[in-house]
């Protein structure tokens, strides 16, 4: 049957009514008791009923005046819903929500069984909001003689508070995703990863985070000494709290608990953010819905209900309970306000701006030149840790051909290209014979006049597994008159011939700091 029951509708015992989206139902059933169910894990909790079981009840009419009732065989009311008389073509319907409200024929809410769901969802989207590599982060927190290294995995707590500070900042996350790097994350020295590590000490910093030792040592249910435990404290103190944040438009950050002892307090527990819930009181059922750091791009939903002592993750195992975490907002590094849909290609003609992959700092040029031993005397290549116009290049063909040379054609793996510094209009250029100010490495400048220079201005690009240059796709820029690689390395400036910013060098070998990847397409 529909969701509906309209004027002078009969519903006979053993039938029901069924929300549009199947999450409750409302039936006649044969002990004569007018019941409506909240569906939720396959079991149907009870929300509402007429209480009318044992009085011969055999049917729910939706009479025509607007009064529903539930009646006999011989058409004595057992049971009538209060105030609704007098307004013929009322109807009853059973909303998404969960409410089953008698409506007069011209919208106005009669009647209701009081049994909605309270929810609210915040802007928030882990596709869009969240980062796009998982939380596979390895820590060396410290090196002991005779032992090694002493290691801890993740940085949940970071990347969500990370997260969080980039969503109420207004301003995307970088957009890297995990198969750019050789560990699925961007790599320790790159200013994305030590952002993370630094927010990750911040989620420990706080009042907060002594729950997670009183929590690990308490047990789920109450007890004489430990309180509520975990489970009465997690539904009656924290989820009331995440409520009200996300009612005032907050997202929070969530502490989840799973460990039950002090050697499982590093491994077993983890920090996620909370942007939604749903709540039935009636049902006494409970959603939360997060961005994970351990799943990349989807919701994960955490849910329990009566009898449920824990919170269910659709992504991993139970968890006992969780708290909310005293979130203190920063402001985040920004290198670009318009990263690039992740299918955009990259044209002949268009000018954009692309990063050091290993550091995540801009390709820079300014105007001031080399002074140092054995240099060209040419203007100054860098990556910069920031954002501004000096990063803006413009793609063109390679020396000596027109202006127009393939306008808006993709740039393909295999493309001879030259990169114009369009402030400076002074082509990005190599040479042997000149060494690099800080490595001793080949020297990269900006070489040239109004765009016009020489064949040291060609650079081959070398797309990783070929085909077109798009967003998502790291590339290498080589060099074509002396095979070096376009390459800079964390750790090496000089505060005069690379103005403190960290060099950029042509390299004659091959390594991970070869690779460069698109920021951003003006």
């Amino acid at each position: 049957m529909t969701n509906q029951l309209m004027p002078g509708q009969e519903l006979p015992a053993g039938q029901q009514i069924t929300a549009n989206n199947r999450r409750a139902f409302l039936i006649m059933q044969e002990d004569g008791n007018f019941v409506l169910y909240e569906v939720h894990k396959g079991k149907h909790i009870p929300v509402w009923a007429s209480d009318t079981n044992g009085s011969g009840g055999v049917k729910a009419v939706m009479r025509d005046n607007g009064s529903l009732v539930v009646c006999k065989a011989n058409g004595q009311a057992v049971w009538y819903s209060a105030g609704t008389a007098g307004n013929p073509g009322a109807s009853l319907v059973l909303q998404d929500d969960g409410n089953a409200v008698i409506y007069t024929n011209q919208g106005k809410a009669l009647w209701d069984s009081g049994t909605w769901r309270h929810s609210r969802k915040l802007g928030f989207d882990p596709a869009v909001h969240g980062f796009l590599f998982p939380n596979r982060f390895v820590n060396t927190v410290a090196k002991i003689p005779g032992y090694g290294e002493v290691k801890t995995f993740g940085r949940c707590g970071g990347m969500a508070f990370a997260a969080l500070d980039y969503f109420l900042k207004g301003m995307p996350v970088p957009k890297y995703t995990g198969n750019l790097f050789n560990g699925e994350v961007p790599p320790d020295g790159h200013w994305l990863a030590d952002y993370i590590y630094s927010r990750l000490m911040d989620s420990f910093l706080v009042p907060s985070s002594i729950k997670y030792v009183h929590w690990t040592t308490a047990s789920d249910h109450s007890t004489w000494l430990g309180g509520k435990g975990v489970s009465r404290w997690t539904k009656e103190e924290e989820f009331p709290k995440l409520r009200s944040s996300i009612d005032a438009g907050k997202p929070v950050a969530l502490g989840m608990v799973d460990a039950a002892n002090l050697a499982q307090i590093g491994s077993e527990n983890h920090q996620v953010l909370a942007y939604g819930y749903e709540w039935h009181p009636k049902a006494d059922i409970m959603k939360v819905f997060v961005y994970d750091n351990n799943t990349v791009g989807r919701e994960v939903v955490l849910s329990s209900e009566p009898g449920n002592p824990h919170f269910d993750a659709t992504n991993t195992d139970p968890w006992r309970g969780f708290f909310v975490i005293d979130y203190q907002q920063k402001s985040p590094p920004v290198f670009t306000t318009k990263p690039p849909a992740a299918n955009a290609t990259v044209r002949y003609g268009q000018t954009i701006k692309i990063s050091h992959l290993m550091t995540g700092l801009t390709l820079h040029s300014h105007a001031l030149n080399y002074g140092h031993s054995g240099s060209s005397g040419q203007q100054q290549i860098t990556c910069f840790n920031g954002a501004d116009d000096n990063d803006l290049w413009r793609i063109k063909g390679p020396h000596g051909t027109q202006a127009n040379y393939r306008a808006n054609e993709v740039v393909q793996h295999g493309d001879i290209i030259r990169l114009e510094h369009v402030l400076t209009k002074r082509n990005l250029h190599s040479h042997s014979g000149h060494p690099s100010p800080v490595t001793h490495q080949q020297e990269v400048t900006c070489f040239g006049s109004d765009g016009q220079g020489d064949s040291n201005d060609n650079w081959r690009v070398e797309v990783d597994g070929g085909g077109q240059w798009t967003a998502q796709r790291r590339l290498r820029l080589v060099h074509i008159n002396t095979n070096h690689s376009l390459h800079s390395h964390r750790g090496h400036s000089d505060s005069r011939w690379t103005a403190g910013q960290q060099e950029v060098t042509g390299f004659g070998s091959r390594d991970d700091n070869d690779w460069w990847w698109l920021l951003e397409i003006r």
